[in-house]
Order: C-alpha cells, then structure tokens, then sequence
C-alpha cells in the first residue's frame, strides 16, 4: 500500500516537472488543455488524460504557449492534425458548423410553429358547436325543426 502511494507521489511530481515557469502561461495552457479531447480515450480532456499520448500532447500545448502561439493557433494544429473531433466545442464555421449550431434552433423554430398551427385548428374545431335537438323533435336536412306527433 505504501509503495502504491509512493509510486503515485512520484509520477505526479513528474507531470508537474514539465509545468511552465509563468504561472499565467501555465494557467493558459490548463485552460486549453480541458478544450482538448484525447484521441485515445472517449471524451476525457487531455488535462485529465492518463494515456501515453494525452502527455505528448500536453507537452505540445505547453511548448506552444511557451513558443507565444495563440489559442487559436494552438487549436488550429490540433484540428489539422487530428480533425474537429479533437475540440470539445466544435467551431462554428463551414456547412458542418452551421449544421451543428444552427439546426438544433432551427428544428426549435419549426416544432413551436407546428404547435401553434395545431392549436388553432383545435380551437377553430371546437368553436363549431352544434345543436342537440330537443326530445320529441327532429331534424330535417334543412336543418328546420319538426315537431314529432
């Protein structure tokens, strides 16, 4: 148990060797790191990562802050690399961008117009009240009360 405990101790100080030396850039690269997905494993930030390559990909987002790339750069090589799924908020740009953020409101918009739509035929049915004839009396096609002998 203890040599567990002591073998976790060391491989945490190990991550945090290869932190950056300025805390902002550091805190920058965290930052990017929980928008990063790991291509090994399902939908874990590379922040969180255990896997062998969430690490190497650490490393390249700490040498690219520490290079003055910007975010956007930084993400830029990602997708190139590995593609949009490698970003947990896709971007919004592109036929597939719009789709994504664009459809969900869209198909919104239409389903609160069809029920509005189907309220008011509902409302426009019920309006059409029709007369119930009294005992001993009878409808003729007219429409004109008969008295029943």
């Amino acid at each position: 148990m203890m040599q567990a405990c002591l073998l976790s101790l060391v491989l945490s100080l190990l991550q945090v060797g290869t932190m950056l030396e300025d805390p902002a850039a550091e805190a920058r690269a965290q930052d990017l790191m929980r928008e990063i997905r790991c291509v090994a494993c399902e939908n874990e930030p590379i922040s969180q990562s255990g896997s062998d390559i969430a690490a190497d990909m650490r490393d390249r987002v700490r040498a690219m802050v520490a290079a003055g790339e910007s975010d956007d750069d930084i993400r830029d090589w990602f997708v190139t690399r590995y593609g949009d799924f490698v970003l947990f908020r896709p971007r919004a740009d592109g036929v597939s961008g719009g789709l994504l953020w664009g459809l969900p409101f869209f198909l919104l918009a239409v389903g609160a117009a069809w029920l509005v739509v189907r309220r008011r035929e509902q409302d426009d049915a019920g309006s059409g009240i029709e007369a119930v004839p009294a005992e001993g009396a009878e409808f003729d096609a007219s429409g004109a009360e008969e008295n029943a002998r």
